[in-house]
């Protein structure tokens, strides 16, 4: 991450340079450059700049995950560095060059002491070699002004800006959140958004929604009966066979935690879960997608005193800066041992507090009563321990 002002954005090409250059781990220059279509397009010039130097630009397509993971993760970390600014300068370019530096020392901390929570032999091997490889020194150049053309792509807001009509806020009774909608206030508080579909570039979310039901506690007729749909419903928007009508895809996506990020222009596993390990790939799709792609150190908690759970070993997913969840992984299951693999920067097991590992349990068993208690008794689960998690990695204790 970096800073600049708005009304003097820095070049591309300046910005890898600086990173590739000062930033610990990276190695110096790399051999592929991945970006997304959007920054394709407002910087043409950009592909044959990095060829002058070695650097091969690929562009992403729409259903790559890795960039838009990338992107929530430093959206989510630079409002902890706003947090962070002490204002002993107040002034514009103080407070930016204090970001810059506060984004660089985060990065390199997080690069020192991100193997440390390594529990996977194979995980350590990877970045033992990785960090034996020689830094490929980058050659200085000079870039001839701003390299790219400004666009809507920026502020994702702009291709979703509402045209002048009635607003409302909403308060949805089934989390707790308050919303403002456009439209008139319909009797049954129901609003249809068009601007959530006309700027959806990649309709992912009965991908997500897939995943969600193999880890989710319940079964499927159980979820579909929660949704007011069928099962075979359910079972064909998840297979991609056939839509669901708006208003039951809307209250699917409230009860399964689906929401529409804008600044990824896809649907994200907002949470936060309780989750049960049932089939590995669906569990490793919905944990990188609840960590931005692995930012997070899962470790399996069991209490300092007294005796586990004889039926289950839980798993908490201390994201970094949210909520965290919670994965109930049956004992003795063939999937339970390959926890270390499926969940990126697995930290191994921790001993907590008997009585938050209570709290852990009793959560979990009141969550899967039926669906629609999933997140509600997490986002309670969430609040009571709001101190531990807020702004920071999340800690059991």
């Amino acid at each position: 991450m970096t800073f600049t002002p708005v009304d003097q954005p820095k070049a591309f090409q300046d910005a890898l340079l600086e990173a590739w250059n000062n930033a610990e781990g990276l190695r110096g220059r790399p051999d592929i450059l991945r970006i997304n279509r959007h920054l394709a397009t407002a910087s043409p010039e950009l592909v044959g700049e990095m060829a002058k130097i070695g650097v091969q630009v690929e562009v992403a397509n729409a259903r790559e995950k890795s960039l838009p993971a990338s992107l929530r993760s430093a959206q989510d970390a630079s409002r902890w560095l706003l947090r962070k600014h002490d204002g002993n300068d107040c002034s514009l370019n103080g407070s930016i060059q204090a970001l810059c530096r506060y984004a660089q020392d985060d990065h390199d901390f997080r690069v020192r002491e991100g193997h440390r929570g390594v529990n996977s032999r194979e995980v350590e091997d990877r970045l033992q070699q990785w960090l034996a490889l020689p830094a490929q020194v980058t050659v200085p150049t000079v870039t001839n002004g701003l390299d790219w053309a400004p666009g809507p792509w920026l502020s994702s807001w702009q291709t979703s800006l509402p045209p002048d009509q009635p607003r409302y806020f909403n308060l949805d009774g089934f989390d707790g959140s308050t919303w403002l909608l456009t439209g008139e206030k319909a009797a049954e508080d129901i609003v249809e958004d068009e601007d959530v579909w006309a700027d959806s570039d990649y309709d992912n979310a009965a991908e997500i929604a897939k995943n969600l039901v193999a880890c989710w506690p319940n079964s499927p007729a159980e979820i579909a009966k929660c949704a007011g749909i069928t099962l075979r419903e359910l079972q064909w928007f998840t297979s991609g066979k056939a839509s669901l009508d708006r208003h039951a895809r809307f209250d699917l996506e409230a009860l399964l935690g689906i929401e529409y990020d804008e600044s990824m222009g896809r649907y994200v596993e907002a949470g936060p879960y309780v989750l049960v390990a049932h089939k590995p790939l669906a569990l490793k799709e919905v944990y990188e997608g609840i960590s931005s792609g692995g930012d997070a150190c899962p470790c399996e908690i069991v209490p300092r005193l007294g005796t586990s759970d004889p039926s289950w070993r839980y798993v908490l997913i201390n994201t970094y800066g949210e909520p965290p969840s919670i994965v109930m992984a049956p004992r003795g299951a063939k999937i339970t041992e390959r926890l270390s693999e499926l969940l990126m920067n697995y930290g191994g097991i921790k001993a907590v507090a008997p009585g938050f590992y209570r709290d852990v349990v009793s959560t979990c068993a009141r969550a899967c009563r039926e669906p629609a208690g999933n997140i509600r008794e997490m986002n309670d689960f969430a609040k009571r321990y709001e101190a531990h998690w807020a702004g920071c990695a999340w800690q059991p204790e």
